[in-house]
C-alpha cells in the first residue's frame, strides 16, 4: 500500500514495544497475572489487555511500511474467530469489510495520513465467522514517523456497535415513521382547510345565489302582483271616477229642483213637511254635494296611487330607459305616503325635497326606485324607532338632487369605475337621502350592505341595502355610501353617470 507523505507532525510518544509482544491473557493464569510472576512491563501490557477486554474493544497495530499488521485476540474475538484465523496482514482486515464501506474508509484513511482530518475514526460493516456483518467502529492514531517525517506506524481500537447502529436505526425508522405521520397529519390538516376554504367560497356564492334568487323572485313576483293590482284597482276606480262627475251633476240638478219647489211652493202637504223635517234638507243638499267632492278626490287619489305603482314596478325590467328620477321619487312617496302621514300615536314625517334641475337619466328605472323605496323605508324604520323614545323629536326626511361634473366625486369608495371616456357624457348625478333619526353604530355600519344582515326582528331578510348597492355598483357603474352620527342622523349618497353603458354590454366584456 502507498503511503503519500503526510503533513507535518511532531511525535506524540516514543516507540513502544512491538504490540506483537503483548501476552495473550487467555494463556495466563490467575496465578501467571500475579506481580510476583510478571515483571513490570508484562504486568502493564496485561493490564492494558485486560482493560481493553473489559471495555469491550479489540486492538489493532498496523506497519504502514511492511504492511503487518497485529490483531490482538479480543479484535479477532469481537468478529468470532480464533487466534489462528486471521493473518496478521492489512489484507485481512480489508478482506472483511463490506465492499461498499471499503472506497470510503480508504478516503477517510488517506484524509487522515495527509493531515487533513485530526483522528481516524470510520463506522463499517464487518464479516462474522457466522457469515452476519457487524458494525464496527475502529479508530487510530499514528505514533511513529520515520526520520522524513513519514508515517511508520499506526494502532488503534476496534468496537462492536451492531446493537447501538440497531437502535438508533430504530430510533431513526421511528423518528421517520413520526415525521411521517406528522406530515400526513399536516396533509390531512391542509386539505381540511383547503376544504374549509372551498366550502366558504361555496357557501358565499349560495349566499350570493340565494340573494339573486330572492331578488329576482321578489322582483317578479313584485312587479306581476303590483300590475295586476293597479289593473284591477285602476278598472274599479275608473269605473267610480268616471260616473262621479255625471253623479255630481244629477245632484246638483236634483237640488235645484228641489230648491225650485220650495220656492214656489213655500207650503207642501203635511207629509211632505213631516219628511222634510226629518231629513234636514238643508243638511243634505250642502253635504251631498260635499260627499261626492270628497269620492272624487278620493278617486283622483287612488288612481295616483295606481299611477305610482305602474312607475315603481316599471314592466320594462330588462331595458334601460331615460327616465326623470324626480317622478320615481314621486311615486315612492306616494306609495309610502301611508307610513310619512301623522298617526294617533306619533307625529307625521316632513319630507323635504330640494330638487335640482337634472336631464333624463338613463338607467334601470324599476330597480332605481327600488333603491329609493328600500333607502326610505329604512329612514322611516329609524325616525319611527326614535319616536317612541323622544316624544317632542320633530322627524325629518331630507332628499337632495344635484348634477356635478365628472371630475368631482362626493363619494370615495373602494368600488370599481368606468374611465370616462366608456360612459359617454362626463357629468355625475348626487342624491342624497337623509333622515335625522337615531343614527347607525360605527361596528353596525361596516356590515350594512352585506348579504342578510340585518339588525331588524326575526323574519327581515336583511337583502334590502346588499341588493340597493348591487343595483347602482353594478347595474349602474355608481356609487353607494353611508354616513351616520349617533344621534345626528344617517345620510346615503348614491353617485351615478348621466349616461351609462348597458349592464348586459358590460357583463359581456367584463373578465371572471
Amino acid at each position: 500500500m502507498h503511503i503519500e507523505e503526510p503533513a507535518t507532525h511532531e511525535p506524540e510518544a516514543p516507540s513502544v514495544q512491538d504490540s506483537q509482544s503483548f501476552p495473550n491473557p487467555k494463556d495466563l493464569s490467575e496465578e501467571d497475572l500475579s506481580k510476583e510472576n510478571l515483571d513490570p512491563s508484562q504486568c502493564s501490557q496485561a493490564a492494558l489487555q485486560m482493560a481493553l477486554i473489559a471495555s469491550g474493544l479489540g486492538l489493532w497495530d498496523w506497519n504502514l511500511v511492511t504492511n503487518k499488521t497485529y490483531y490482538d485476540p479480543q479484535w479477532k474475538g469481537i468478529l468470532g474467530y480464533e487466534v489462528d484465523e486471521i493473518d496478521n496482514e492489512h489484507k485481512s482486515f480489508e478482506q472483511l469489510v463490506h465492499p461498499q464501506d471499503l472506497p470510503g474508509i480508504r478516503q477517510i484513511l488517506h484524509d487522515y495520513l495527509q493531515g487533513y482530518t485530526p483522528v481516524f475514526e470510520v463506522e463499517l460493516r464487518m464479516l462474522t465467522k457466522s457469515g452476519e456483518w457487524k458494525w464496527i467502529l475502529t479508530c487510530g492514531k499514528v505514533f511513529q514517523w520515520d526520520e522524513f517525517g513519514k508515517p511508520v506506524r499506526m494502532a488503534g481500537t476496534h468496537k462492536d456497535i451492531t446493537q447501538d447502529k440497531a437502535i438508533a436505526t430504530q430510533q431513526y425508522q421511528l423518528f421517520e415513521q413520526l415525521q411521517t405521520e406528522i406530515a400526513q397529519r399536516q396533509s390531512t390538516e391542509d386539505q381540511v382547510r383547503e376544504k374549509s376554504q372551498q366550502l366558504e367560497i361555496t357557501f358565499d356564492e349560495l349566499k350570493h345565489t340565494q340573494k339573486q334568487l330572492l331578488q329576482n323572485q321578489k322582483m317578479a313576483n313584485l312587479g306581476q302582483l303590483v300590475a295586476d293590482m293597479a289593473d284591477e284597482i285602476n278598472n274599479s276606480v275608473s269605473f267610480i271616477y268616471g260616473n262621479l262627475h255625471p253623479a255630481s251633476q244629477y245632484a246638483e240638478d236634483l237640488i235645484r229642483i228641489i230648491e225650485l219647489y220650495q220656492h214656489y211652493y213655500p207650503t207642501p202637504a203635511p207629509v211632505i213637511a213631516l219628511h222634510l223635517q226629518r231629513l234636514d234638507l238643508g243638511f243634505v243638499k250642502t253635504d251631498f254635494l260635499k260627499l261626492l267632492w270628497s269620492m272624487r278626490a278620493g278617486s283622483e287619489r287612488v288612481k295616483e296611487i295606481v299611477f305610482a305603482l305602474r312607475n315603481f314596478s316599471s314592466t320594462d325590467e330588462g331595458q334601460m330607459k331615460k327616465v326623470d328620477l324626480h317622478e320615481g321619487f314621486d311615486s315612492v312617496l306616494r306609495i309610502l305616503q301611508h307610513r310619512l302621514k301623522e298617526k294617533p300615536d306619533r307625529a307625521g314625517i316632513e319630507v323635504i325635497k330640494n330638487f335640482g334641475e337634472l336631464p333624463l337619466i338613463e338607467c334601470y328605472p324599476g330597480e332605481l326606485n327600488q333603491v329609493f323605496m328600500n333607502i326610505l323605508t329604512n329612514a322611516i324604520d329609524a325616525l319611527e324607532e326614535k319616536m317612541k323614545y323622544d316624544c317632542a323629536f320633530t322627524p325629518k326626511i331630507l332628499i337632495n338632487t344635484e348634477i356635478l361634473s365628472s371630475h368631482l366625486s362626493l363619494v370615495n369608495s373602494n368600488e370599481p369605475w368606468v374611465k370616462e371616456k366608456r360612459i359617454g357624457k362626463k357629468h355625475k348625478v348626487i342624491i342624497r337621502i337623509f333622515d335625522n333619526g337615531k343614527g347607525i353604530l360605527p361596528h353596525i355600519q361596516r356590515h350594512i350592505f352585506e348579504p342578510f344582515f340585518t339588525t331588524k326582528p326575526l323574519g327581515s331578510k336583511g337583502l334590502g341595502l346588499s341588493i340597493s348597492r348591487e343595483i347602482i355598483v353594478e347595474k349602474h357603474q355608481g356609487k353607494l355610501k353611508c354616513n351616520s352620527q349617533l344621534n345626528q342622523g344617517t345620510e346615503f349618497v348614491i353617485e351615478m353617470n348621466a349616461t351609462v353603458r348597458h349592464y348586459t354590454a358590460l357583463r359581456k366584456h367584463a373578465s371572471f
